[in-house]
């Protein structure tokens, strides 16, 4: 399987995205992977160089965008307009799109398996403006790209809004051109860059919600391959998962690299590297 990987970077060494590269290399081979990444504005200026070199010397295959935007951590919109047309400008045939971000780190073979037999994963609930359990309701409500997709793409009606993660959202190439170029029709703009106060993850209602749109109401969606956990992420946390199958994958496990769950991560990112050779 050919697969194409977008993820927003940012930072002021490549020591984490070093390790995210070697990490996804391990849980994903033989898969063929091409790793499209967008650098922030405000990352160090020798980030792309670095990059480009430890890639050259370590076989990853890397494309980094020619234009760098702003990205804050809740809302990385920005960085996957540039990403969507790096992607599609590339000129080379995927079978499937995985998008994550850059502190997401795999600890299960169980991926490939999943991403061959499933075609569309992101989650996909309904969302409505009244749920006050989301911190982000009113930005989003404010938003008037999203006004503007209620409008002409759900004949008006907010109830037709899809709500999901996008940390481990994946799906098949042919979806993803007209998906890349309904999500940069609506949302490639310069709004959060003017109104920095209202930026808010819109990806996690753009992205389900266009999803849905392109694919039918009748086709399943999976779970995104990525898990946030709130609590402490333990080893325990690790094996469950590896038990139970239901993830792949977790956010800021890397920030620890002396905790025992990280070590266990390592452990098994070697078990799979050796298992590949």
């Amino acid at each position: 399987m050919r697969l194409a990987l977008l993820s927003p970077v940012h930072g002021q060494s490549i020591d984490h995205i070093a390790q995210q590269l070697d990490n996804y290399k391990a849980f994903l081979a033989p898969f063929a992977l091409r790793h499209y990444l967008h650098i922030s504005l405000d990352s160090s200026p020798d980030l792309k160089a670095s990059l480009l070199e430890f890639a050259d010397q370590n076989g990853h295959d890397i494309v980094i965008c020619k234009k760098s935007r702003s990205t804050w951590r809740p809302c990385t919109s920005n960085a996957l307009c540039e990403l969507i047309k790096t992607t599609l400008k590339d000129n080379i045939n995927h079978d499937k799109v995985l998008i994550h971000t850059d502190t997401d780190l795999l600890f299960s073979e169980g991926i490939k398996t999943h991403l061959q037999q499933h075609s569309i994963g992101c989650g996909n609930k309904p969302f409505r403006f009244s749920n006050r359990g989301w911190k982000w309701c009113s930005k989003a409500k404010a938003d008037p790209r999203i006004d503007r997709l209620i409008s002409e793409m759900l004949d008006g009606d907010p109830a037709s809004l899809r709500v999901g993660r996008v940390c481990g959202s994946f799906m098949p190439w042919d979806l993803f051109k007209p998906f890349g170029v309904m999500y940069n029709y609506y949302f490639n703009d310069t709004f959060f860059d003017k109104n920095q106060n209202a930026f808010w993850p819109i990806t996690e209602i753009a992205i389900p919600t266009i999803l849905q749109l392109l694919a039918g109401q009748e086709r399943e969606f999976q779970l995104p391959l990525i898990r946030n956990p709130k609590e402490k992420i333990t080893r325990k946390t690790i094996s469950q998962h590896l038990w139970f199958g239901d993830y792949f994958g977790l956010k800021k496990i890397g920030r620890d690299p002396k905790s025992k769950a990280f070590r266990y991560l390592k452990r098994l990112q070697a078990k799979a590297t050796r298992e590949c050779l």
